[in-house]
């Protein structure tokens, strides 16, 4: 496949996430997955670190294309298609993490889930070998899932508290209070390391 470039040689940026969107909407299955090479990995790395098991989180991955595919249609607003799909996979993982919390009956060992990132190999590597990260994955374990997502979004996707307040359907003022206790936490847990 050859790729447009630009004067200076550099491969052009391609269309712009609003054009893919519509031609996703009038079917153009090309374009649609244009939308997943660009969303697969964040998505994947947010439900990882929120649900702890890859296997798990790439379900939940699935499960929002597929849902945005089928749904495409219902999307008023192609500039909100970013956020959409976000809040689909953050209710995704919501609702597995209560669907756990009440049938509670496998016990699941932290100590298998050490480690588990979707950002690539080498952030992996450092991940697992760094008593400094595992320690902040245990601490993440003790926020509540919408303390955890609320701060994912902030910290690591690096969402403005107004996009993480329209992916998580509350308030502004709800979205900083969760990010204020999760970092009140996290401090906490981590005071061995400072």
């Amino acid at each position: 496949m050859s790729r447009q470039t630009t004067g200076a040689g550099a491969p052009s940026p391609g269309p712009d996430e609003v054009t893919l969107v519509a031609r996703a909407q009038d079917g153009d299955l090309m374009a649609f997955e244009q939308l997943v090479d660009r969303y697969e990995s964040r998505l994947l790395g947010l439900c990882i670190r929120m649900l702890r098991n890859r296997t798990d989180a790439e379900d939940i991955v699935q499960d929002t294309f597929l849902t945005t595919w089928r749904g495409l249609d219902s999307l008023q607003d192609p500039a909100a298609f970013k956020s959409w799909v976000f809040r689909l996979a953050s209710n995704g993982c919501l609702d597995f993490l209560r669907r756990r919390e009440v049938r509670r009956t496998d016990a699941v060992d932290p100590d298998d889930m050490v480690g588990e990132s979707a950002t690539g190999p080498s952030v992996e590597d450092r991940a697992e070998t760094s008593a400094a990260v595992r320690e902040l994955d245990q601490v993440l374990i003790t926020l509540s899932p919408e303390q955890r997502i609320a701060w994912l979004l902030y910290e690591i996707e690096g969402q403005s508290y107004g996009e993480i307040a329209e992916v998580l359907g509350v308030s502004e003022g709800s979205v900083r209070g969760r990010i204020h206790r999760a970092r009140l936490a996290i401090v906490e847990g981590m005071k061995g390391w400072a």
